[in-house]
């Protein structure tokens, strides 16, 4: 079995941006993608919540085919208020997201980290398919990062985020 970990992180407000996103922002926007993952992550076709309760949701989401780590994952999602999101798959693999201040301290000078620990039973560890498989998955993860923060920002923006 080969098990493949990532993490890739952006500034949340790099220079120019606009609106600068607080971390009120981002973190209600995290709120929605538990429920809504197919509108932040271009590799998620679908996501069906199967229970919400008490902040632990559980949720079946799809990925569009050929583009995601696999077809589709049974997750079991949890939120720390306001630092970071924990999405753990039936199969043992885990996603987290984080929101982390950058050096300045300053309100707008936030990170947004997307950490991946992704399990293939049926990829052999250290293989040139693992490598592969790797490879590609980079590339998902910062995009998954990217993609999240454009987003929220088009989220604030049109109001649907007001915090």
């Amino acid at each position: 079995m080969a098990t493949i970990n990532l993490a890739y992180t952006s500034k949340i407000n790099p220079n120019g941006a606009s609106p600068v996103l607080t971390r009120a922002q981002v973190w209600t926007g995290l709120q929605r993608k538990i429920r809504f993952a197919q509108e932040f992550v271009p590799v998620i076709e679908s996501c069906e919540v199967l229970k919400d309760d008490s902040g632990v949701v559980e949720r079946l989401v799809k990925f569009k085919k050929g583009m995601g780590p696999k077809d589709e994952a049974r997750e079991v999602v949890r939120g720390w208020e306001d630092c970071w999101v924990d999405f753990q798959q039936d199969d043992g693999t885990h996603i987290r997201n984080i929101v982390s201040d950058g050096p300045s301290g300053d309100e707008s000078d936030l990170h947004m980290t997307y950490m991946f620990e992704f399990r293939f039973p049926h990829i052999e560890a250290n293989s040139a398919e693992a490598e592969k498989e790797k490879t590609r998955l980079k590339a998902m993860s910062k995009k998954a990062v990217e993609s999240s923060i454009d987003v929220i920002r088009e989220m604030v923006k049109d109001g649907r985020i007001k915090a």
